[in-house]
């Protein structure tokens, strides 16, 4: 066991409302003692269960430092525009005596990456070597139980998808329920010292689109209409904004393939979800 106890979950929205309540079953089973929510200022998000929320200032290194004391594990979920908030929130966390920090990763190895959303997270790996609190990231793939909707042109339930490339290409999905499931088990019985600046990377299914709409449609006998836009075409969405997300994500979806090696084996109970279960019929 990791002698971890005490969890901050920072954001409780599109992801973060999954690990939130992953954490508060941990406390409910015994494994976890506290759970502090932080959320921003004036939200108007609603956290219901056992746990500590705290509304902070995310400008103000006190008022980060008021809400983690005690705390022995940060998890960052937080999304653009706010993912530049980290490094300050880690530089406070650190000085509140936080043993280790999780980044908002969850999706692609940004390790490389120079653009948009992927190079962000890149750059925010290196500020939080310069705070010099110990890290851990979990590389997950897309979520398999997001994608399909109008922002991607990825809404199967109007029939008709646009994706980059010849749609051939294997992409390593997982959902935000078997993520969760993932994290916390990991950071409440890995021992601490194998957690502190290490990755772990983790597929909860391997599928190409193609074969996704295949199984679809023999699932549901539903057509979906796909249109295959050449990557370049992406390209040159990113070229002139580099925070286009949805060129973004198709050009990686496209590009970038499977996962090659995951970390299964530390959780030998984890049976994640195939992304067909997630794909929603009406």
């Amino acid at each position: 066991m990791s002698g971890y106890k005490n969890f901050a979950i920072v954001g409780a929205g599109t992801f973060g409302s999954f690990v939130f309540r992953q954490f508060l079953k941990d406390k409910a089973a015994g494994t976890v003692n506290e759970v502090v929510v932080l959320t921003r200022q004036g939200s108007k998000s609603t956290i219901e269960g056992d746990a500590k929320v705290v509304a902070v200032d995310y400008s103000n290194k006190e008022s980060i430092k008021s809400a983690l004391t005690g705390v022995d594990v940060v998890i960052c979920t937080i999304s653009i525009p706010a993912l530049n908030l980290q490094a300050g929130i880690a530089a406070a966390a650190k000085e509140a005596g936080v043993k280790l920090f999780v980044p908002s990763e969850f999706g692609n190895v940004s390790a490389g990456e120079t653009v948009g959303m992927f190079g962000e997270k890149a750059d925010i790996q290196n500020q939080l070597k310069a705070v010099g609190i110990p890290c851990t990231a979990f590389y997950t793939g897309p979520f398999a139980d997001y994608l399909w909707a109008p922002l991607l042109d990825l809404d199967v339930l109007s029939g008709k998808v646009t994706i980059a490339g010849d749609g051939n290409k294997q992409i390593s999905f997982t959902s935000r329920a078997d993520i969760a499931r993932y994290v916390s088990f990991v950071l409440t019985h890995m021992p601490a010292e194998r957690l502190k600046n290490q990755s772990f990377t983790i597929a909860g299914d391997n599928k190409s689109f193609n074969e996704i709409f295949k199984a679809y449609e023999a699932k549901t006998g539903k057509k979906v209409g796909v249109t295959y836009v050449p990557i370049s075409a992406y390209d040159a969405r990113i070229a002139a904004d580099a925070n286009d997300l949805p060129a973004l994500l198709q050009r990686y979806f496209a590009t970038s393939g499977p996962f090659l090696k995951t970390d299964h084996d530390l959780y030998p109970g984890w049976n994640p979800s195939p992304v067909l279960d997630h794909v929603p019929v009406a």
